[in-house]
């Protein structure tokens, strides 16, 4: 009887019930992961709920491209905003946070130059 309960336990565990899931509807699974690769007007359509997945894919790419632009535009300001101050006040840091402010205006440099 022990042996009833450790596969009852086994066969509920939720590998296994992944596992059987992805078996039983390895079909419809595959058509939907085709349709989110190619295609940039496709459609998804699980039960009652359909979604366009070219929209929500141009949609996500022009955020992340304003995202990119606003960090871009933040740095260059970092960048200016650094090399104000240390033109003004140089003399007023310790050669160390000179160091480090020269550091963190070359990173920025670099970071913010057009791709070559």
């Amino acid at each position: 009887m022990e042996w009833v309960k450790l596969f009852g336990e086994l066969v509920l565990s939720w590998p296994v019930v992944a596992l059987v899931f992805i078996v039983v509807f390895h079909q419809p699974l595959l058509k939907v992961l085709d349709r989110f690769g190619n295609g940039s007007d496709s459609e998804a359509e699980i039960g009652p709920i359909k979604i366009r997945l070219g929209k929500i894919a141009d949609e996500g790419e022009s955020a992340v491209n304003q995202l990119n632009r606003i960090n871009h535009v933040m740095a260059e300001s970092r960048l200016l905003e650094l090399e104000i101050t240390s033109g003004a006040f140089r003399q007023m840091f310790t050669p160390e946070q000179q160091e480090r402010m020269e550091k963190q205006i070359n990173e920025l440099r670099e970071l913010t130059e057009p791709s070559r």
